[in-house]
C-alpha cells in the first residue's frame, strides 16, 4: 500500500507550507491501482509530475503535494516550487520511471481534498446547493443531508426533476440506495438524517466540517452552535445581527477572520451588495432607494388564507403583493458606510423564480453615470462570477439557473441627472443565491486552510503537529491536570481551579494580540488557548465576566487598533453572546455594568486596554486606575506574555481586598520553564517567538551559556540579528530558510 510523508515546500513568495506526500513502491505499482483509489477515496483530484531525483537520497520521485491535518512517516526538508494549476482529474501512476539499482522509487500524487459538507434542510435552497455541489465533486463532498420528510427511495426523483431550473441531470443520475440512511450518488456516500433537533445530528461522525443551514430554524449564533460541526453557514439573514456576522461574496468576504457561525444574508442583498460596493468604491454614495420585484416563495399561499399579519396571505397566483424587505438593514451589516443612506421595499409577483431589483442611486461624484458603471463592471475581476451585463431584450425566464447574482440590464437601466441613475439588476433568487452561499463557504475554507498553513509553517519539520500548537484538542485536559506542586514560584491557592468565583463580577486579563494582515486574522491561537480558563470561570457561575486585552501598540484611541473584531470570534468559540464595551475604562462603562445587574454569567469584551496611557504608565491613584478597579471584585490574569510588565491591568491583580489569581495558561508556561530548569542535562526543545531581536538578545545570550545548548533563531527574529549580535555564538543557528540548513 501507500505511506504518507510530510515535506516542507516554499513558493516564489517564500511562504512556508507543510504538505503530505503519498508514496507507492515501484513493485506494487502494477497491482495497486485499485488499492490506491480505495485508500484515497476521500480525495478527488490527482496529478503526476515528471520524476525528480531527491537531492539527499538515491530515490527518484514525483514532486507533488496534498494538504494535511496530521503527520506520519519520515520527514524531509526538500524544497520544491509547487504549481497548483497542474491538477488533473485522474489518479494515474506514470510508467516506467528511471530508478537506481536497489532503490525504491516512490510515486507521489497531488491530491485536492474537497470540502466536507452537510446540508440541513432540503427545501429550495437546500436542493439548489446540493445540485451545484454534486456538479463540482472536486470542490465539494456532500457527507450528510438532514431532511425529515424525504426518504432514501425519493431522493433520486426529487433531485432529478424541477419545475424551475435547467441543469445537468446527470449529476444525480447514478443514485444507489444502500439502506434507509445511506445513499451513493455518483459513487459518493451520503448519510441521510431525519431529526428536527440539531443537537441530535452527528455531523462530525460522518466527516462533516461545514453545515449549510437551510431550514430557517437556526438563525442565531446560539442556535447554530447546536450543530456538532466546525462551521455553520445560514442561508438567510440572522435574527441576532449584532452577534452573528454576515458575509457576502464580492462585498466583504475578504473580511472573514475565522468565525465559526456566519450568515450568507439574503438573495436580494447578494444582488444589491456587489453593485453597491462597485458604485460606492468608485463614486461614493449619497442616497439609494430600491424596489425588489420578487418572485414568489414557499412562505406564500396558493389561495387566500386567514390569520396572516401581512398581505402575503393573499393568493400568489393572480396578485402583485406589496411586501417588506430586510435588504436595506442587511446591506448595512456588510457595508456600514451606507448606514442611513439606503431605503427599500418589495413587491411579490406571480413568477415561480427570478427577480428584478429596481435601484435608484445618487452618487457623491457627479461625473458618475450608467456608462461608467458598465465600464467598471466589465473590467472587474469578479465579472462572470459575481457580475454580468445583459444588453439583449431578455425577460425573467431567460435568467433562470444563472450563477451570477448581480446581472445589470443595460437596456432597462437609465441615467437621470449627473451623478444619478437607475440600475435594473436581474438575479435568480434560488440558483445564484445558492452559488453565493457556496462561494462564501469555499472562501471560508480557503482562509482557514491558509491559517492552518501559516501555523504549520512555523512548526519545526522535526516535530509532529500533534505535539505542537496546531493541536489544541487536549488543552482543556492538560490545563486542569497540571500538578501545582511541580510548578516553581506559584502559589497554588491562587490557581484558577482553587478559586470560588460564583456570584462574582470577574475581570480577566488575557493576551488576544492576534496577528492581523489586511484586516484578516491570520492565526486565532491566542484566543483559542484562553478558552479553558474562560470556560472554567463561566462554569463557576459568576454574575459577569469582563475580558480585558490589548491589541497592537496604539498611541491613544485608534480605530484601527480596536478589539471589536474579536467579538464575533469569541462569541463563536464560546457559543455565547459577547457584548462589547466600546468606551473602555470609563465612567460610562462603570455605569453601564452597574445598570445591567447581570446574574447569569454575561460576557463582555473591554475595548483595547492600551487606548489608555494609564495602562503602560501605571499610577494606582489615577482616575482611570480607580475605575478599572471598580469593574469587578475578582481579578484574574492569564496573559503570560504581559505579566512581567508594570501595567495597570497586571498590577491591579492584588486589588484592595479583592480575590485574585492566575489562569491555566500561566500555569502551563511556568511548568514548561520548570521542565527546562529540571532537565538535568537532557535535550530540551524551546521555541522563542517574537518579531524584534532586540527584545530577545538578553535571553539568547543567557541560553548560550548553558552547556550543550543549540539555539535555532528563525522567522522575524533573523531580521537584524547580525546588527545586535555581530559575532554569532557557535551554539546559535540562524534558520533564515526555516531549517537552519
Amino acid at each position: 500500500m501507500i505511506s504518507a510523508d510530510e515535506w516542507r515546500l516554499s513558493d516564489e513568495k517564500t511562504e512556508w507550507l507543510t504538505y503530505r506526500f503519498y508514496w507507492l513502491p515501484l513493485q506494487e505499482a502494477s497491482t495497486s491501482r485499485g488499492n490506491i483509489i480505495e485508500g484515497l477515496r476521500e480525495y478527488q483530484n490527482a496529478v503526476t509530475r515528471r520524476p525528480t531525483l531527491h537531492p539527499r537520497s538515491t530515490s527518484w520521485c514525483l514532486p507533488a503535494v496534498v494538504e494535511v491535518r496530521t503527520s506520519s512517516g519520515r520527514q524531509s526538508d526538500f524544497q520544491h516550487t509547487h504549481h497548483h494549476s497542474l491538477m488533473m482529474p485522474l489518479l494515474t501512476p506514470c510508467f516506467p520511471l528511471p530508478f537506481r539499482k536497489n532503490a525504491q522509487p516512490p510515486f507521489i500524487f497531488l491530491i485536492n481534498m474537497p470540502i466536507p459538507v452537510g446540508i440541513n434542510g432540503l427545501g429550495r435552497i437546500g436542493k439548489m446547493v446540493c445540485l451545484q455541489m454534486l456538479a463540482q465533486p472536486d470542490v465539494y463532498s456532500i457527507k450528510a443531508i438532514n431532511a425529515t420528510s424525504l426518504n432514501a427511495t425519493e431522493i433520486s426523483d426529487y433531485l432529478t426533476y424541477d419545475s424551475s431550473h435547467r441543469y445537468d441531470r446527470s449529476v444525480c443520475k447514478n443514485v444507489e440506495i444502500v439502506n434507509d440512511s445511506l445513499v451513493r450518488i455518483n459513487g459518493n456516500e451520503i448519510h441521510l438524517f431525519k431529526d428536527r433537533d440539531a443537537r441530535n445530528l452527528k455531523w462530525r461522525s460522518v466527516g462533516v466540517q461545514f453545515v449549510l443551514e437551510c431550514t430557517g430554524a437556526y438563525l442565531t449564533t446560539e442556535k447554530g452552535a447546536m450543530h456538532d460541526v466546525d462551521y455553520v453557514i445560514m442561508s438567510a439573514p440572522p435574527k441576532d445581527p449584532d452577534i452573528t456576522p454576515t458575509f457576502i461574496y464580492g462585498v466583504n468576504h475578504e473580511e472573514y477572520r475565522g468565525q465559526k457561525i456566519v450568515s450568507a444574508s439574503s438573495c436580494t442583498t447578494n444582488c444589491m451588495g456587489p453593485m453597491m460596493k462597485l458604485v460606492s468604491d468608485a463614486f461614493g454614495v449619497e442616497s439609494v432607494n430600491f424596489t425588489t420585484i420578487h418572485a414568489t416563495t414557499g412562505s406564500q399561499s396558493v389561495v387566500d388564507v386567514i390569520n396572516k399579519k401581512n398581505r402575503t396571505h393573499r393568493s400568489i397566483i393572480n396578485n402583485m403583493i406589496p411586501h417588506s424587505t430586510g435588504a436595506a438593514k442587511s446591506i448595512f451589516r456588510v457595508m456600514p458606510e451606507l448606514s442611513g443612506k439606503v431605503w427599500g421595499t418589495s413587491v411579490r409577483v406571480p413568477c415561480i423564480n427570478c427577480s428584478l431589483l429596481d435601484i435608484n442611486i445618487t452618487c457623491e461624484d457627479k461625473t458618475a453615470n450608467l456608462e461608467a458603471v458598465k465600464d467598471l463592471l466589465n473590467k472587474h475581476e469578479l465579472f462572470g462570477e459575481v457580475y454580468h451585463l445583459n444588453e439583449k431584450m431578455l425577460t425573467s425566464v431567460d435568467f433562470m439557473t444563472t450563477t451570477t447574482p448581480t446581472i445589470l440590464d443595460g437596456i432597462a437601466s437609465m441615467d437621470f441627472k449627473p451623478g444619478s441613475f437607475k440600475l435594473m439588476l436581474w438575479y435568480d433568487n434560488e440558483w445564484s443565491y445558492s452559488a453565493q452561499c457556496l462561494r462564501i463557504m469555499k472562501s471560508m475554507h480557503q482562509h482557514n486552510k491558509h491559517i492552518e498553513r501559516s501555523v504549520r509553517g512555523r512548526v519545526s519539520p522535526k516535530i509532529s503537529p500533534n505535539n505542537s500548537i496546531v493541536n489544541l484538542a487536549s488543552l482543556n485536559g492538560v490545563a486542569r491536570e497540571l500538578n501545582p506542586a511541580k510548578i516553581l514560584n506559584l502559589d497554588s491557592k491562587l490557581a484558577l481551579k482553587s478559586l470560588k468565583l460564583g456570584g462574582k463580577n470577574v475581570v480577566a486579563r488575557f493576551d488576544f494580540n492576534v496577528p492581523v494582515d489586511n484586516g484578516k486574522v491570520m492565526d486565532d491561537f491566542r484566543v483559542r488557548a484562553s478558552l479553558p480558563s474562560i470556560n472554567h470561570i463561566l462554569e463557576q457561575k459568576p454574575n459577569r465576566v469582563v475580558l480585558v486585552c490589548h491589541f497592537g501598540r496604539p498611541k491613544g484611541k485608534d480605530k484601527k487598533n480596536s478589539v471589536e473584531f474579536l467579538v464575533p470570534i469569541l462569541a463563536g468559540l464560546l457559543k455565547r453572546e459577547v457584548k462589547f464595551l466600546g468606551d473602555g475604562v470609563s465612567q460610562k462603562t462603570v455605569d453601564a455594568l452597574a445598570a445591567a445587574k447581570d446574574t447569569n454569567g454575561a460576557i463582555y469584551l473591554l475595548e483595547n486596554i492600551r487606548f489608555h496611557a494609564e495602562e503602560t504608565k501605571f499610577d494606582p491613584e489615577s482616575d482611570v486606575s480607580k475605575m478599572y478597579q471598580s469593574l469587578g471584585d475578582a481579578m484574574i490574569a492569564d496573559c503570560f506574555g504581559c505579566v512581567h510588565r508594570n501595567h495597570m491591568s497586571v498590577c491591579h491583580l492584588k486589588g484592595a481586598g479583592k480575590q485574585h489569581g492566575y489562569g491555566f495558561l500561566i500555569e502551563q508556561e511556568v511548568e514548561a520553564i520548570s521542565t527546562l530548569l529540571r532537565s538535568d542535562g537532557k535535550k530540551v526543545l524551546g521555541i522563542m517567538g517574537g518579531a524584534k531581536i532586540a527584545d530577545k538578545q538578553p535571553m539568547i545570550e543567557c541560553l548560550c551559556k548553558m552547556p550543550s545548548t543549540r539555539i535555532f533563531v528563525g522567522g522575524g527574529l533573523t531580521r537584524g540579528f547580525d546588527k545586535f549580535m555581530p559575532s554569532t555564538p557557535h551554539s546559535v543557528i540562524l534558520a533564515r530558510d526555516a531549517y537552519g540548513a
